[in-house]
């Protein structure tokens, strides 16, 4: 089966983070995986930096006759499976080693048939106890669309992206803009 490369001092680090905050708090099936669900007769899943569960359990409860495995690597570390119809990731890829970005995305586009992106494009508000920002990579929706387009091959297709801005307040830091990038690819 494959495997996710993550190094073991990461593993460290988010073990430590998530003793102290949550993480993986979404529950809600986005209309848009709900559309991909029935439109290419999804089977498998792959909850891929699945946090606390709570999204796998929608995704159970929803659509109980789906084969899914949840993966995060501190609180569901298994192997990756195989093949999967779709593979789901809300809020995850910022968060891979940028050294572990081109493996993981090569490990995707070689087990699935259809992918869901939500990547936030802005700094976190929770920081790694080395100091560095929680989400290791951050750049704009245009840096990520590019990335994921090198990918693109063998009869993959972006399917549809958006980029949002979400501006909210902190007692800290005052105004703060959340920048977001979705993306559903596809090779059906």
């Amino acid at each position: 089966m494959p495997h996710y490369n993550i190094s073991d001092d990461y593993v460290k680090e988010l073990e430590k983070l998530h003793q102290k905050k949550t993480f993986g708090k979404g529950i809600n099936i986005p209309p848009e995986v709900k559309e991909l669900i029935t439109k290419h007769n999804v089977k498998s899943i792959l909850d891929f930096g699945c946090g606390k569960g709570l999204f796998s359990n929608s995704i159970k409860e929803a659509y109980p006759h789906i084969t899914l495995y949840s993966y995060d690597p501190v609180t569901s570390p298994i192997e990756l499976p195989d093949e999967v119809d779709l593979i789901y990731s809300s809020d995850v890829l910022e968060h891979v080693e940028p050294d572990q970005l081109d493996d993981t995305l090569e490990e995707f586009f070689s087990i699935s048939k259809v992918q869901f992106h939500l990547i936030a494009c802005h700094p976190a508000k929770k920081a790694l106890s080395d100091g560095r920002n929680a989400h290791l990579i951050i750049e704009k929706p245009k840096w990520w669309r590019k990335k994921i387009n090198n990918y693109l091959k063998n009869g993959w297709t972006e399917r549809y992206s958006q980029s949002h801005i979400k501006v909210g307040h902190t007692k800290k830091k005052g105004r703060l803009e959340q920048e977001k990038y979705i993306t559903i690819l596809s090779r059906i």
